[in-house]
């Protein structure tokens, strides 16, 4: 009955999602090059992620930040700041860019996708403004208060480059897991989406390059595997995909600089043992992440784990479609968007 109701309901939606998106690859070869939503699956979750919609932090007050006396700490942390603010590829046409965000989150609808996650990086800055920008997309494109929707944070979410003085905390703007509170989103057709904060918890356990780089080192903790653990018997025979900001290798992406200083765009702390937890519910549990941008080959696993990346949004303007057939088979597509 539930795969007959949201065939039903695809059906019912108008229009052609390969007009918006182009094709790029699948985890399945034998699929056909459309993005039209297949007649073998019972669900299907579109995913996006770092987006970061650009800030409207002001050049004088940047340039303001220098007028003071600070230590070389502080100098570089301001450097950091301001490079970051204005290096945003959309940050002098913000208007086009929440036109393409519109287009792509009315793509999804278009492709039938009925749940969407969005894995971190909302925001560019951690400010306000971006946080309700991006709100202001999703209700425009019917996802707000929805019910389908997920949403997880990402390091520029959570540690915001201005964090000496104080803004609202993401939680002010969208409902999402916390450091060390994981939890579990069921769905239907038999699958279960485990959200979670990977970023590392920046009171009591701050990392020491986040003094001049601020840029969250992503961790998983012994409170995150044992909630994981506690609902074993609850979702027994679940199909399992995980929501992370963090990746959790560096085999398929070319290591730069930010990835040798400090570590601080490394694999996330604690991957194998997230991994061998899941298992627990579900041997070939799915791995949905985002943080590095780059575009991750749609066939890429880990063991017995499938795990995707449609990279950095602002750079890419990638997509994933993440299909649950019938037979409980994983299938990931990735598309562009056209601009």
């Amino acid at each position: 009955m539930v795969t007959e109701a949201l065939t039903t309901r695809a059906r019912r939606i108008k229009g052609n999602a390969d007009a918006i998106f182009d094709w790029v690859a699948s985890s399945d070869p034998r699929r056909e090059h459309s993005l039209c939503r297949p007649a073998d699956i019972k669900l299907r979750i579109g995913h996006i992620t770092d987006m970061h919609v650009p800030s409207e932090v002001q050049l004088l007050e940047r340039l303001r930040d220098f007028t003071t006396n600070d230590s070389l700490t502080d100098f570089a942390y301001k450097i950091s700041a301001f490079s970051n603010a204005f290096l945003h590829e959309y940050s002098d046409t913000r208007e086009l860019y929440t036109t393409i965000l519109r287009k792509t989150l009315l793509g999804m609808r278009r492709a039938g996708v009925d749940h969407l996650s969005i894995t971190g990086d909302l925001a560019h800055c951690g400010l306000e403004t971006e946080f309700l920008e991006m709100q202001s997309v999703l209700r425009m494109t019917g996802w707000w208060d929805s019910g389908q929707l997920s949403v997880v944070p990402g390091n520029h979410d959570r540690f915001n480059l201005y964090e000496r003085f104080a803004r609202e905390p993401m939680e002010t703007f969208f409902d999402v897991p916390s450091t060390r509170k994981p939890r579990f989103r069921e769905l239907p057709g038999g699958v279960v989406l485990f959200e979670m904060d990977s970023n590392a918890d920046r009171i009591d356990d701050r990392h020491f390059m986040e003094e001049l780089f601020p840029n969250t080192v992503g961790r998983i903790y012994p409170e995150e595997l044992a909630y994981f653990e506690s609902q074993k018997e609850k979702f027994a025979g679940y199909r399992v995909i995980t929501l992370m900001h963090h990746h959790l290798s560096d085999d398929w992406y070319d290591i730069g600089a930010e990835t040798i200083l400090g570590s601080l765009m490394g694999p996330v702390d604690g991957a194998d043992t997230l991994m061998e937890a899941t298992e627990l519910i579900d041997p070939n549990a799915v791995f949905l992440h985002g943080h590095k941008h780059d575009l991750m080959v749609p066939d890429y696993t880990i063991g017995s784990h499938q795990i995707s990346c449609p990279g950095g949004f602002a750079e890419t303007l990638a997509v994933n479609f993440v299909d649950v057939t019938v037979n409980d088979e994983v299938v990931i597509t990735q598309a562009r968007v056209r601009v």
